[in-house]
């Protein structure tokens, strides 16, 4: 899913200043018309006329001027010049008009909270729509958008008008995570000024965030037209460019490196830069372009989440969670940051810390798609079934391109048994062009799992998986179960076979189901002793075996006893539980997905004790493993016989190596996660 920064204000948002002397005026006007080609001329005779009258307002529009003159020198010089003017301001609309000018240039090359300490002085100078606009996109800066949208509201109500408040409008709405109507107030803003650079560069980043990319760029170049000097302008140039196509790295890190040519103390185009060294895979240049927005601006919120996921690629996870909840502390009100917070904790499986965090991301910013979807995740984990299909339905709304959602989101709609609507969603991530095998899994596990089963079509789908990932043990593990309701008990032997050939760690749950053909084809025999092998694998089919003893029960009062109780079996046979979903979701070849089956069965008590003691000593990854323990530490007493394996972890030598690889490294800490998750797991269970 792609995601947005806050738009940041660029020069030229003012109100036009009285020009209370007419020699400024004039000295104005001759400054514009020499601006072209004699830029330096036009600059002093311009300082000259402002030195003459020493004026707030004179140094207000001298500011200004040197600000569009387009390099870091004459940016400082026109910062200078903007707190000479709030000096110079002796009555309250100058000095509003001095502050809010002044908050522009915190802005663009400060920090947001000397931004927002100067706006709120503006606003208790005077209030006007220029420091009301000023003051909301100082709030938006720090991360408080509710307060950044009131405030703007505010100022359009003072003056609708005015393309400032407009502009205003849109970077709270922006910044809120409200696109559509963020869209709607920056065209306002250009339709009332069209050379409105800033109201460009906000339309582009609204553009991005819907991902259009081709029409971020084409705005995003106006604005580099019309003001040279903006470093937010080459910032969203740049971001544009490589989301339309990544081919063009060089392209869109030379904009970029032209808006940190024209202002390096600009955070946006630092962040920018940094995402473009990271979607290049430099980590290491990305970090240093991040650290440098937060020397410029400590508290900058986007800068921040950057810098923290940074560290959680490069394996800091513990350190990463620490920033994490540092940035949710000092900026309560941005989602972005509770979004991270709630990220980090679900990948650290701990679904209960993860939820509130999720929670205030979606009440912050109901509009960001992932956090619906991550929400969902968190609801499912937490028992939470009917919430987390309302959050995925959210999720699916708000990005109908992202496939996976829809995935997810019908298997999500099987498991509350809402089957037809199951099949609908992930149909349509199928039309929409996913090709991966889960869907066709997922589809048939619907199929095979509906009242009454639809064997054929479930047939269909899990050999559809099969076509693409032959090897899938998972597809085909499902594919013996939708034989046996087919009916194709040969077929289904075969299947079987083929998904312990895959992965050996489905022979339990394929073993039962060669065991159930058996008893339908009647031999009884090997029926017992192929379910026994199972129960040796890991695999216990306790309602098997007491079909079993019921049909041989049957069986001494007669032929027509028996083939009842046979006909009694075959119903729901192929159908998975909850439980049993779980249990063959276990031993998927995709460690992402046997992680989260190990965390869902901790809620299943002890028959899932043998299922996640067998993980928690043998998966292949740590991940795996790490959520095996911490189920087995929910479940508590009733995990006694887990003990053995817990203990083996608080002596386990998590170092192989001395000299790592990043890989290595990221193992060996997953690896001493999984430590922590046993010595926290074993005083429950030995209570």
């Amino acid at each position: 899913m792609k995601t947005f920064g806050m738009a940041l204000v660029a020069l030229g948002l003012l109100a036009g200043p009285v020009l209370a002397d007419k020699k400024l005026d004039e000295a104005l006007a001759k400054a514009e018309s020499q601006l072209e080609k004699r830029a330096d001329e036009a600059l002093k005779g311009l300082q000259k006329a402002v030195s003459q009258v020493a004026s707030s307002e004179g140094y207000v529009i001298l500011s200004r001027f040197e600000a569009r003159l387009g390099s870091a020198e004459h940016l400082e010089a026109a910062a200078k010049s903007a707190a000479t003017a709030v000096e110079r301001a002796t009555v309250p609309d100058a000095k509003a008009e001095a502050l809010a000018n002044l908050v522009a240039f915190d802005l663009v090359r400060g920090s947001s909270a000397e931004a927002l300490a100067h706006a709120e002085e503006a606003v208790k100078a005077l209030e006007t729509p220029v420091s009301l606009a000023a003051k909301a996109r100082a709030q938006a800066r720090t991360g408080n958008a509710p307060a950044a949208l009131a405030t703007a509201q505010k100022a359009v109500q003072a003056s609708a008008g005015s393309a400032v408040s407009h502009h205003a409008l849109g970077e709270a709405l922006i910044a809120g995570g409200k696109k559509e109507e963020a869209a709607a107030a920056f065209r306002k803003a250009l339709e009332l000024d069209p050379k409105l650079a800033a109201g460009h560069v906000g339309l582009a980043q609204v553009l991005l965030a819907q991902g259009k990319p081709a029409e971020a760029v084409g705005a995003a170049r106006k604005a580099t037209e019309l003001d040279k000097g903006s470093a937010e302008a080459f910032a969203v140039l740049a971001t544009a460019i490589f989301a339309g196509d990544k081919g063009k790295w060089a392209e869109a890190i030379e904009q970029g490196q032209q808006g940190a040519f024209v202002n390096p103390r600009n955070t946006a185009i630092q962040i920018a830069v940094g995402r473009l060294f990271e979607g290049n895979g430099n980590l290491e240049q990305a970090t240093v372009a991040y650290r440098r927005a937060l020397e410029v601006d400590p508290a900058c919120v986007p800068a921040r989440v950057a810098l923290v996921r940074a560290q959680i690629q490069r394996g800091e996870t513990d350190a990463a969670m620490g920033e994490a909840r540092k940035l949710v502390a000092d900026a309560p009100k941005s989602a972005e940051a509770h979004l991270l917070l709630g990220k980090l904790l679900l990948r650290k499986k701990d679904y209960a810390g993860a939820l509130p965090s999720l929670e205030q991301s979606v009440a912050l910013d109901p509009s960001n798609g992932e956090a619906q979807a991550l929400l969902g995740t968190a609801d499912q984990y937490n028992q939470k079934t009917a919430e987390a299909v309302a959050a995925y339905k959210k999720a699916v709304d708000l990005s109908p391109d992202v496939m996976e959602y829809k995935v997810t989101y019908g298997l999500l709609l099987g498991l509350t048994d809402d089957y037809d609507a199951g099949v609908a969603e992930i149909r349509k991530a199928i039309q929409g062009g996913y090709k991966e095998a889960p869907a066709w899994i997922n589809l048939g596990w619907i199929y095979r799992n509906m009242d009454p089963p639809k064997g054929e079509e479930a047939v269909a789908a899990y050999r559809k998986s099969l076509e693409m990932d032959p090897k899938n043990a998972q597809a085909a593990l499902g594919l013996g179960w939708a034989l046996i309701i087919a009916r194709d008990f040969d077929g289904a032997v075969a299947a079987f076979r083929k998904s312990m050939d895959s992965d050996n760690a489905t022979s339990g749950e394929a073993l039962a189901g060669t065991a159930w053909v058996y008893y339908f084809k009647k031999d009884m025999e090997q029926a017992k002793a192929t379910l026994a092998k199972a129960q040796a694998a890991g695999r216990n089919d306790l309602r098997l075996k007491d079909f079993i003893a019921k049909y041989e029960e049957a069986l001494q009062r007669g032929k027509e006893e028996a083939e009842k109780r046979m006909a009694q079996g075959a119903a729901g046979v192929g159908r998975e539980s909850g439980f049993e979903a779980l249990v063959a979701q276990l031993k998927s070849k995709n460690a992402s997905v046997r992680a989260k089956a190990a965390e869902a069965l901790g809620a299943a008590g002890a028959d899932a004790v043998p299922h996640l003691n067998y993980a928690a000593a043998t998966d292949s990854e740590w991940v795996v493993r790490e959520a095996a323990v911490r189920s087995l530490g929910r479940i508590g007493p009733a995990a006694r016989a887990a003990i053995q394996t817990l203990s083996g972890f608080l002596n386990y030598n998590c170092q192989q190596k001395t000299v790592a690889t990043a890989e290595e490294m990221r193992a060996e800490s997953a690896c001493e996660d999984t430590k922590r998750a046993a010595k926290e797991a074993l005083p429950r269970i030995q209570h």
